[in-house]
């Protein structure tokens, strides 16, 4: 039986997800980002190892459901394969990252910046192609909400760039602006598409 809520749960579920994790690292993990200059960066999570690895793990979630809201929404366009094989490969990008992070940053900080490089730039790159080609397939995407599909990818095309670049301020900002879009836009993908 066709039940919306549970159909539609997976956009909800990656919005709370990131959400969460949005939150974490304008809290926890941004004084060990490279925003931070060396030494006081290092010495940050040296000193809160289990919030850093706490938030980076909340990241490894989000992508989790990212996935999961991709699959769903290229099911209800018969997207393909395409969409998904890219979203896999910028959640493979992203695991490695953000288990380097993790597992060996915290004591080899000089990892971190290589983790930050494929996160932010690599997997979110792949992550954003993903999202522009399930927007391409999906009928009826018109008006405002389309200006605001293709700002979520645009701001995510940013952030790739930026995160690629080492340009810090500029990750920070397209990151924020890219979260801000991002989460109410996926609730507006689940009332949508239920």
């Amino acid at each position: 039986m066709y039940t919306p809520l549970r159909t539609a749960l997976p956009p909800y579920v990656c919005a709370a997800a990131n959400l969460a994790a949005a939150l974490a690292l304008a809290t926890v993990l941004a004084p060990g980002t490279p925003l931070v200059d060396e030494p006081a960066r290092a010495a940050y999570v040296r000193d809160h190892v289990a919030l850093w690895r706490a938030g980076w793990s909340l990241w490894i979630v989000a992508a989790i459901s990212l996935l999961a809201f991709y699959r769903w929404w290229s099911q209800r366009v018969g997207a393909g394969r395409g969409p998904l094989a890219l979203a896999v490969a910028g959640f493979v990008a992203d695991l490695v990252a953000e288990s380097v992070l993790i597992v060996v940053a915290p004591d080899q900080p000089e990892m971190a910046r290589a983790s930050f490089a494929l996160t932010g730039g690599v997997a979110n790159g792949l992550y954003t192609l993903a999202g522009v080609l399930l927007t391409l397939r999906t009928p009826h995407m018109r008006g405002a909400f389309a200006a605001w599909t293709w700002a979520v990818w645009a701001s995510g095309a940013a952030l790739s760039m930026a995160a690629l670049l080492e340009a810090q301020l500029l990750t920070a900002a397209a990151t924020a602006v890219l979260f801000a879009l991002f989460i109410p836009w996926c609730v507006a993908m689940g009332r949508r598409h239920p």
